[in-house]
């Protein structure tokens, strides 16, 4: 199987027969991770590079009862005292995208929550919704917001139309951004070099005192464009046979072990990098360990393991394989001398019992699976 820089999202299955089947679904996407304060992404188009995670909580009293829809009670925005218009952004690739330059855009891929008291009633409301990648959409108190909204865009206010007497001004209010960033690029970029603006997670009123704000994406980091492109080899469909069901906690039910070749290439202006292997988990960490890939059923998880020390082992009753947080793994490098690079690896993956909550019948999880350079 292979998976070019621009190509999009790859299915890998993982089968295997407990008393009923197991099966693991890992979608490949290749991207380009964060070093220090440069990142750097290649010739490739769709996502080409995700990481530069964020966790903010914002809170205070609104100051104002005042409701405008131009002052998210959960937004992302490049500018500090309200909502980013809808023209701010740009459309690349499919994705509507803060533009760093021509072809090339960011975006966030954010999960945000809020609470807030009404003016009226002082009852406490809530909203939670997402901001960026899939989508920009929330719900509060049953009231479903969407964007654009005023042509704003990445702004996420209570409700769809401004309200005067909304707010208490004293009232409680806490609203929480917790997420990553993506760049995405339609393969029409050319070698450079880009400073990044910073953005902001907010929480704005329609009174200056009430905004709450807080800077989420570096203002000296350096975006690097090159003509570096990757694409993988590794089996799609795996499965791990007819294993025994355990309860027996860290219990190996299922091992398979499968070639992994990363080819590089650079048309010109070289440069030297990285090639990293990143997994972000999809359906959660098991019990919050990040080399543990939750099954979405609960009960039991996925490690993953690069054979030569790239990683630690990846034995159920460890936690030293694979991380499924997103962050960098090395497995090789190209330098600014070479035109093209071939990494040869192996990929082990395990199957693993977590114990008497181990489910019955069919059990999926999944991940997402990038290979990246920086």
């Amino acid at each position: 199987m292979s998976n070019p820089c621009h190509q999009a999202v790859t299915r890998l299955g993982f089968i295997a027969r407990l008393i009923a089947t197991c099966l693991l679904l890992l979608s490949v996407v290749l991207a380009t991770p964060l070093q220090a304060e440069t990142i750097t992404i290649g010739k490739g188009s769709g996502i080409v590079w995700e990481g530069k995670p964020f966790d903010v909580t914002l809170s205070g009293p609104m100051g104002s009862d005042s409701m405008r829809v131009e002052f998210g009670l959960a937004s992302i925005s490049t500018i500090r005292d309200r909502c980013m218009k809808e023209s701010d952004l740009v459309n690349i690739a499919g994705y509507l995208t803060y533009q760093l330059a021509p072809g090339v855009g960011l975006i966030p891929r954010a999960t945000v929550s809020a609470s807030y008291q009404r003016y009226v009633s002082q009852a406490k409301e809530t909203l939670s919704g997402t901001i960026g990648l899939p989508e920009t959409k929330a719900s509060a108190n049953g009231w479903s917001i969407s964007n654009p909204v005023d042509a704003r865009q990445w702004c996420l206010p209570p409700r769809m139309s401004s309200e005067q007497f909304f707010y208490l001004p004293e009232g409680e209010r806490i609203s929480r951004g917790v997420g990553s960033w993506a760049i995405v690029a339609d393969g029409t970029q050319t070698a450079s070099e880009i400073a990044i603006s910073p953005l902001y997670y907010a929480s704005f009123s329609s009174r200056a005192s009430g905004d709450r704000v807080a800077q989420i994406f570096s203002s000296d980091i350096t975006l690097r464009v090159s003509t570096l492109e990757c694409s993988v080899q590794t089996t799609a469909n795996i499965d791990f046979g007819a294993v025994s069901y355990s309860k027996t906690v860290g219990a190996e039910l299922g091992k398979q072990s499968y070639p992994l070749v990363v080819s590089c290439g650079q048309a010109s202006d070289y440069i030297s990098a990285n090639i990293n292997l990143q997994l972000r988990a999809l359906s959660g960490l098991y019990n919050g360990q990040k080399t543990r890939l939750a099954l979405t059923q609960g009960g039991g998880y996925i490690t993953g393991e690069i054979e030569n020390g790239t990683t630690g082992s990846g034995a159920c009753n460890l936690t030293t394989g694979l991380p499924f947080d997103n962050s960098p793994i090395k497995i090789g490098s190209i330098s600014n001398k070479e035109s093209s690079k071939s990494i040869s690896d192996r990929l082990t993956w395990r199957l693993c019992s977590g114990g008497s909550s181990l489910p019955v019948g069919k059990v999926t999880a999944s991940a997402e699976m990038m290979v990246t350079f920086n």
